[in-house]
């Protein structure tokens, strides 16, 4: 007789040798990714003939390549510009384009996505006051300025204007805010300028092609010499020190709310001591103009850090805010500098995607910057840029970059309307300064 336990056991053996009674069933098959097309902007907004914005396409469960439209298209040609290798695109808004709002829409695999950019309209700088004439247009292609005319401007804390004139004038005039026009200050050359809160008006002075003096102009309009630097020898580079020993290749002046001044210097930044003495802030590697072969850091390469740690690509406008951070103008970037020297990137990349497109709204390293030029700081501490193709841009604390006018300086034939100096002292308001004139613009 067959034992009763020994036949439920072989039970239990057989629905599990045939999949029966068990948890352990066959996992039912994974279906595919549903395929989808995700698309980030750069920025939200554009304006008609202002910076681009960069659309990013991220593909899942469809390979390229991607093909891309826009609605509505402009008359005057393809404003979506592509590259073959690469898998991203930018759309440069024309001057005439009229429409509120245009769509981007990228394509693979049958399937599409569209992403929307709002269109604002680009403010108007209404002219302000006319500048002396000193300066002739000289023939050429495009053509050129000849003679003295303002190269640079600083206000003070009443709304005055005091504009730096190139030699054979060499003078420091002051524009009132009546609009009337007065020589402050005569000195050799002024090439840069900078207000301190005391009402002391800092200028750089250049000495023949190779030194430099900082000169000093009292409220009174009394003229003395902070400093002198020694010629500038390319084979040492700049040289920090007292005055009589110290270096410089090209200064360009800021002054801090606590009274320190500080300059750009070929590669680096540098502070200015009450007695002249010239130490440098932060940066290091070579300076512009050193002689060929020499050794030092790349200047394609900069590099954040603390001090000389630091390297720049070439900083050239700088400004101050009222905490006394230094901002610089960096070639393609945007740089912050703490009153102790650290060096971070507010805003900008050294990478294009676009070799053609010189200026992407955007944050951070998604932005792009085509060149050093002229650049101001609000109270809020919101930096305006101008960019390659006269585009006001604004660069807010927290690095976000957009265009808020365009078609400001785009001299064409008219080099006396290039923008040479940028002034935000009134809220929502920016002061721009040409060769020829004084304007104003909102950006508010």
């Amino acid at each position: 007789m067959v034992d009763a336990r020994y036949l439920a056991m072989c039970s239990v053996v057989l629905l599990t040798a045939c999949g029966g009674g068990g948890r352990d069933s066959a996992p039912e098959p994974t279906l595919p990714p549903t395929p989808t097309i995700a698309l980030a902007a750069s920025a939200t907004s554009v304006m008609p003939n202002g910076a681009a914005v960069e659309v990013t396409p991220t593909l899942t469960g469809v390979t390229g390549p991607v093909t891309w439209s826009v609605t509505p298209r402009a008359s005057q040609g393809d404003t979506l510009y592509t590259l073959a290798d690469k898998q991203v695109a930018a759309y440069g808004p024309p001057s005439d384009l009229a429409a509120d709002k245009v769509t981007i829409t990228a394509s693979a695999g049958g399937i599409s996505n569209s992403i929307q950019l709002n269109v604002k309209q680009p403010p108007l700088a209404v002219p302000w006051v006319t500048l002396p004439v000193t300066w002739t247009v000289a023939f050429g292609d495009p053509p050129i300025l000849t003679g003295a005319r303002p190269v640079d401007s600083a206000a003070d804390q009443s709304g005055d204007l005091y504009l730096a004139y190139s030699s054979p004038v060499s003078e420091i005039k002051k524009v009132a805010p009546d609009g009337s026009i007065t020589t402050y200050a005569q000195v050799n050359e002024p090439i840069s300028l900078a207000f301190a809160p005391d009402r002391v008006l800092y200028v750089v002075d250049r000495l023949g092609a190779s030194a430099y003096a900082i000169r000093r102009i009292a409220a009174d309009g009394t003229v003395s010499t902070l400093t002198q630097t020694a010629p500038y020898d390319a084979a040492t580079g700049t040289v920090d020190g007292p005055a009589g020993v110290a270096t410089a290749y090209t200064l360009s002046l800021a002054v801090a709310p606590g009274g320190a001044i500080y300059a750009t210097d070929g590669s680096r930044v540098r502070r200015i001591a009450p007695d002249g003495a010239f130490s440098t802030l932060a940066g290091g590697g070579c300076e512009a103009g050193g002689p060929p072969g020499s050794t030092c850091a790349d200047r394609r390469n900069p590099v954040d850090g603390l001090g000389t740690q630091a390297r720049f690509m070439g900083p050239a406008d700088i400004v101050t805010d009222r905490a006394g951070n230094l901002y610089v103008s960096d070639i393609m970037l945007i740089r912050k500098i703490t009153p102790a020297g650290a060096v971070t990137t507010l805003a900008g990349r050294t990478s294009r995607n676009f070799d053609f497109l010189n200026d992407i709204d955007g944050t951070g390293n998604a932005a792009l910057f085509a060149s050093n030029s002229p650049m101001a700081i609000d109270a809020e501490g919101n930096l305006y840029k101008l960019g390659s193709r006269g585009e006001l841009r604004k660069i807010t604390p927290s690095g976000v970059a957009s265009t808020v006018a365009s078609s400001l300086g785009f001299t064409g034939a008219q080099p006396q309307h290039r923008i040479v100096s940028l002034h935000a002292g009134t809220p929502g308001v920016v002061m721009l300064q040409s060769y020829a004139q004084l304007s104003r613009v909102r950006v508010d």
